[in-house]
C-alpha cells in the first residue's frame, strides 16, 4: 500500500486503473508490478498512459521512460516529482 495519504485525484486514478485491469483497488495496490495481473498487456499499458495524460496533463511529458511505469506506486512517485 502507498505510505502517504492518497489525494482525491490519485483515488480517481487508482479506481480507473483497477477498472482497466479488472481488479479491485486493494488488489491493485498490493501488486508491485502490473505484469503480475492476469490480462495485463501492452494495450492495457497504453490505456493507463492515456489515463495519466487525461488526468495529469502536461506532467506526463516530464516522465522520461513511460515503459517503467509498471505499478501504481511507481506512477504516483513519478507524477509527484
Amino acid at each position: 500500500m502507498l505510505k502517504k495519504k492518497i489525494n482525491k485525484l490519485e483515488e480517481v486514478f487508482i479506481s480507473k486503473i483497477s477498472k482497466i485491469l479488472s481488479v479491485s483497488k486493494n488488489e491493485l495496490l498490493k501488486k508491485d508490478d502490473f505484469s503480475k495481473i492476469d490480462g495485463y498487456d501492452s494495450l492495457k499499458h497504453l490505456e493507463i498512459i492515456t489515463l495519466i495524460d487525461k488526468l495529469y496533463g502536461k506532467k506526463i511529458k516530464k516522465i522520461g521512460d513511460l515503459s517503467k511505469l509498471t505499478s501504481v506506486k511507481k506512477i504516483i512517485k513519478q507524477l509527484n516529482k
